[in-house]
């Protein structure tokens, strides 16, 4: 079968970059995210507390007792039995990244042939599109309404052709839920694999994972950068049936997850009601700042399942991160994305930078 692209590989005395790289990477813009001086940190969506010293000092002990001229292990059995007593499912049922971002890139990667469709959401995670581009797919956006809720009859249609289909559920920028009874049905209904990326999910407290036993084209992805607070290690994972996860794992490179990753997830995974105790105490202050914001006149934070929420004030979105980026506060204008032209997306931090956001609101309003 004839290639449908011309790469121009046919007069390789042109040494230009643009004759060795797809056309589709030359036509992206390059992942950035603009980080201004600052000294409140609320752009990323990361956990606002670092890890206590004598956690890290485990993690660093056990490190200091391994071999480091070895790979490490080939697939991460004893995290994947923690990771399976945690989520009530089989070991061989997760597959384990370098982050969810390796394993959905993977998964376009072993689904995805030129100009297959894959259907998301709008707005959602701009890697979706990223990752569809590269790869020559056609997206089909099922546009979220005004308040950020997913329409299940126009994803299900858009869907039900679809090679593969991702869901980010509690959703990026928005901070909404899609309903389990819409993934489902999305599930049932689509030609392709469902990915329903759940990074935010301990937030929310909903999961899609019971559908597992009865949606075999199904996959969840999660990830360590959220709730668990390593974000700087790059680890995660993804949970699916067992055959399905066999050819997953195909996908991703040998020995792809490095040994202090490793380390780090486990020792963690034994300290799960630490993890606990910060998720009830983020989503404690997220519901008490959105409300608090709410009653500041001329802004609106509107409601989130994740630990970032969408806020909007009279000014324009670009004059709300300027204003707050010159009182040391970094936010993440996300006006860019569709349906989010007056917004910027903040992440819940420490109460007392939390306290700072609202001060600083105030000052602006």
């Amino acid at each position: 079968m004839p290639c449908p692209y011309n790469y121009g590989w046919n007069n390789m005395s042109e040494t230009t970059i643009e004759n060795r790289i797809k056309p589709e990477v030359l036509a992206q813009p390059v992942y950035r995210v603009k980080t201004p001086a600052h000294r409140i940190k609320l752009n990323q969506n990361e956990c606002p507390w670092d890890w206590p010293q004598a956690l890290k000092a485990e993690v660093t002990d056990r490190l200091a007792e391994t071999a480091w001229n070895r790979y490490p292990s080939l697939i991460p059995e004893r995290l994947k039995v923690q990771l399976a007593d945690r989520l009530a499912v089989s070991a061989d049922q997760i597959i384990i990244g370098k982050g969810s971002n390796e394993v959905l890139q993977a998964l376009f990667r072993i689904t995805l042939q030129p100009l297959d469709v894959v259907c998301t959401l709008s707005p959602t995670f701009a890697v979706y599109r990223l990752l569809a581009e590269q790869h020559q797919a056609r997206l089909a956006a099922s546009p979220l309404s005004a308040d950020f809720q997913v329409n299940p009859d126009d994803l299900s249609d858009r869907s039900a052709e679809a090679r593969l289909t991702i869901l980010c559920s509690p959703n990026s920028p928005t901070g909404t839920l899609v309903p389990i009874e819409t993934i489902e049905q999305v599930a049932t209904n689509a030609r392709g694999l469902v990915v329903v990326d759940e990074a935010y999910a301990d937030f929310s407290r909903v999961t899609a994972l019971p559908l597992l036993e009865r949606c075999p084209d199904l996959i969840i992805t999660r990830t360590f950068s959220k709730a668990f607070a390593l974000a700087g290690f790059r680890l995660g994972y993804a949970v699916m049936g067992r055959e399905l996860a066999q050819e997953v794992q195909k996908g991703l490179l040998p020995f792809n997850v490095d040994l202090a990753s490793q380390v780090a997830a486990e020792v963690l995974l034994d300290h799960t009601d630490l993890v606990e105790e910060r998720i009830t105490s983020l989503i404690r202050e997220r519901d008490q700042l959105i409300a608090r914001l709410n009653r500041l006149p001329g802004v609106t934070a509107w409601p989130s399942q994740a630990n970032f929420f969408l806020l909007s004030t009279l000014l324009s979105a670009r004059e709300t991160f300027e204003g707050l980026a010159e009182q040391g506060i970094l936010v993440r204008d996300v006006s860019g994305y569709p349906g989010c032209a007056s917004v910027v997306r903040v992440t819940v931090g420490t109460p007392e930078e939390n306290e700072a956001l609202v001060q600083a609101l105030e000052r602006m309003v």
